[in-house]
């Protein structure tokens, strides 16, 4: 087929793509054993009209022409020959839509009719199709198409899938090959099941004559071969499309061949199914017409041997794969044993109706890098529901990554253990990196654009995103990132600061004596593992070369677009009422004690008197020293390189929650339409939120279709955005006077 390809790619180049008749299997159902077997590449259609000589042998003969609405195109009859394959003149061949036969014949339950008007040397016809196969393709109908050898040139493989009896999914294939004596020859195979690779008996029809009335024509096996077909776009892969083929027509030399093969065709958009490079998987098609691909594997599950490892590539799969249900949520506390397992590592994927290919939007869920998942539960519905972004025309992941000592431990064991990490800790932003590698190696098959990849999170999923923007390993991989509450820390804990909790870690947990301390921690059960330490990323030399926040600054993070902001009260809802000062001398003494040598100027900074009640204050005070101050100074870094950035501040105050006012995490609420029935101005604020946030992913102003003013965050003027369900207005640097306070003790 190398000879095929090759005017395909001409004409692909200078002529626009158009949609015309259907591509797939069409059939006269009053003639014997003869069809069209058309498909797509760009703006071609090509295929076959596989028919029958005079003496009744099976015989193909190749069309190609621009994918117009009436296509019309020379018959060429392909041999081969001692030098290659030759291609000849055979006759003509035109196809109009047509709404009735003009044979008079009835076509009852056919979905479209074609005329299909055709001359073979001296004989000529008009014969009336319709598709052969079911409209709605299963989800194997992904690795549908020609395939093809680019090696070895002028035989191929046609394949279909269709549902059969009990929604069985069943597979049609053609073989165009040749007889010994170098004659065009088709022959077919029947399969069933979703198995990736199938073993073949191939059988040869044979009729009397091309227009004699339908009968049964006569078959007979005459070969086999095993075919491994996984995903259209894993080329030259000999572990993912392969073929060992070996027919024997009637001729003495048989045709064998054993080939790594590719597509010829342009991959099909099947609904609820897409080709990973694992292999196919069946999601599910929403009322709204998106569809959803759950629990979808990035990297081997990091269980035994793979814990404390760095996320290992997968293998092809033997089989479809079901992607219809949530798969589990990594080790953690205060989660029931059966929504958990080590075998966590997935992610999920929204595709809108539209083709696309749409920008990517891939959500890291916060949790203190201790608890959460992409499969959280609020209000009886998924937390993260990508499909209130997707219907924006966007593509939406979420993954999951490793939490707590599992996602996190430094030891000094497992330094130098493998060269995928040659530190030690860090193993959940790995997950993060090995889940954007899977965006940019599959997401194409999702309708979704890899070259067009924000990153985003809330919480310990903004201080992942703000990490992974002075990753390393994490360049290219994403081409913009929204840090939603998060940290752009200036102060990580140091390589050796994490090896001492470990320390204390396998201490505790009765391995310090054990000759080979790391085979004794890999022993323990998962649950042994989640207890009450705080975990997060080290400034381990290799995945992190220092703190996120001196990589903004520095201009040695990625220079990418960024949104970045805060709720206005982050810590209503981090706080324990317990832990909150309810008298002026409790206010004072917890001030005392958390900034013992600046406690003075600290007071004077924030007077009860400008404050209703003591907790208020001590709220306002945590909210600048961990939020406020530390997303306004990475926001001023980031831009003085040059950078695209905007600065938010979310306003809302849900009725229902008033003395949380607009606490950490109500974002994510807004942002995901999570809660049910909401209130006009909840509705109205993740309105503007998602809108702002597609736009930006888009790479438009955010909040351009709200008819929002928001211009880019910089030094000198620093403005921001408020956002609530009402107007939403810009505010000049933000709670900067409280900002330069604190920058005059500490970098944040």
């Amino acid at each position: 087929m190398r000879r095929w390809l090759m005017p395909l790619l001409l004409i692909a180049l200078s002529s626009p793509a158009r949609a015309g008749i259907e591509a797939g299997l069409w059939y006269d159902r009053y003639r014997n054993g003869h069809g069209l077997d058309l498909h797509r590449a760009g703006p071609l259609l090509f295929g076959t009209f596989y028919t029958f000589a005079g003496t009744g042998a099976s015989e193909w003969l190749w069309l190609q022409s621009e994918d117009l609405d009436a296509p019309s195109s020379t018959l060429t009859r392909f041999r081969q020959a001692p030098g290659g394959v030759v291609g000849s003149p055979a006759g003509q061949i035109s196809l109009t839509p047509t709404t009735s036969c003009t044979d008079g014949l009835p076509r009852e339950g056919a979905q479209t009719l074609l005329r299909m008007d055709f001359n073979i040397g001296n004989y000529a016809a008009s014969w009336c199709l319709e598709p052969l196969l079911p409209a709605d393709g299963p989800a194997m109908d992904v690795v549908s198409g020609v395939w093809y050898a680019p090696d070895d040139s002028g035989w191929g493989i046609a394949t279909h899938a269709f549902r059969g009896a009990n929604n069985v999914t069943t597979q049609f294939r053609l073989l165009y090959a040749y007889d010994g004596d170098g004659n065009p020859r088709w022959s077919f195979a029947l399969d069933n099941g979703d198995a990736l690779t199938q073993n073949q008996t191939w059988y040869l029809a044979f009729v009397e004559c091309t227009g004699c009335p339908i009968s049964p024509p006569l078959t007979h096996a005459i070969g086999t071969s095993t075919l491994t077909l996984t995903q259209p776009l894993a080329l030259a892969d000999p572990a993912r499309n392969r073929i060992n083929v070996s027919v024997q027509f009637e001729t003495s030399a048989p045709f064998q061949r054993e080939r790594t093969l590719s597509l010829l065709s342009d991959p099909l958009r099947v609904r609820a199914g897409a080709a990973t490079r694992q292999g196919p998987v069946a999601g599910e098609i929403l009322a709204d017409g998106i569809e959803v691909f759950r629990n979808l594997p990035y990297a081997r599950p990091p269980i035994g041997a793979l814990r404390w490892r760095a996320p290992q590539s997968l293998a092809p799969r033997d089989e479809l794969r079901s992607a219809q249900s949530f798969g589990l949520a990594c080790p953690q506390r205060n989660l029931a044993p059966e929504h958990q397992s080590e075998d966590c590592l997935q992610l999920n994927v929204w595709r809108p109706p539209a083709p696309g290919p749409h920008p990517v939007m891939v959500w890291i869920h916060g949790g203190g890098f201790i608890e959460g998942s992409a499969v959280q539960q609020y209000e009886g519905r998924a937390l993260y529901d990508g499909a209130v972004l997707a219907a924006k025309n966007t593509v939406v992941v979420s993954l999951n990554y490793r939490l707590g000592a599992l996602g996190f431990l430094a030891q000094r064991n497992l330094v130098g253990e493998a060269p995928d990490q040659p530190q030690s800790g860090n193993y959940g932003l790995l997950d993060q990196i090995a889940a954007l590698q899977w965006v940019q190696d599959n997401i194409a098959a999702f309708g979704g654009d890899p070259n067009r990849v924000t990153l985003f999170g809330e919480s310990a999923g903004g201080i992942s995103t703000c990490a992974l923007l002075s990753a390393p390993a994490a360049r290219g991989l994403f081409h913009r990132a929204i840090v939603q509450s998060g940290i752009c820390d200036w102060q990580l804990r140091t390589l050796e600061q994490g090896l001492q909790q470990g320390d204390l870690v396998v201490s505790s947990l009765g391995c310090a004596a054990a000759a080979d301390r790391a085979n004794c921690l890999r022993g323990l059960a998962a649950t042994d593992l989640v207890f009450g330490e705080a975990w997060g990323p080290v400034q381990d030399g290799f995945v992190l070369t220092q703190s996120p926040g001196r990589a903004l600054a520095d201009g040695s993070a990625a220079p990418l677009p960024l949104l970045i902001g805060v709720t206005d009260d982050e810590s209503t809802s981090l706080v324990p009422v317990s832990q909150q000062p309810t008298t002026a001398a409790a206010y004072q003494s917890a001030i005392e004690t958390l900034f013992p040598t600046i406690s003075a100027q600290v007071l004077q900074q924030y007077p009860l008197a400008n404050y209703p009640s003591p907790q208020r204050a001590w709220l306002d005070l945590l909210d600048d020293r961990w939020f406020t101050c530390t997303a306004r100074r990475a926001a001023a870094d980031h831009a003085a390189h040059g950078n695209a950035v905007y600065h938010y501040v979310l306003s809302e105050i849900l009725p229902d929650m008033p003395a949380l006012e607009s606490f950490h995490g109500l974002d994510v609420l807004l942002l995901f339409a999570a809660r049910n029935q909401p209130p006009e101005s909840e509705f109205r604020a993740g309105e503007r939120l998602r809108g702002a946030w597609v736009d930006f992913a888009y790479g438009r102003e955010p909040g351009l279709n709200e008819r929002l003013l928001w211009p880019p965050y910089q030094a000198g003027s620093r403005q921001s955005l408020e956002i609530n369900g009402g107007i939403s207005h810009l505010i000049n640097d933000y709670h900067g006077d409280r900002c330069q306070f604190w920058a005059q003790f500490e970098t944040l």
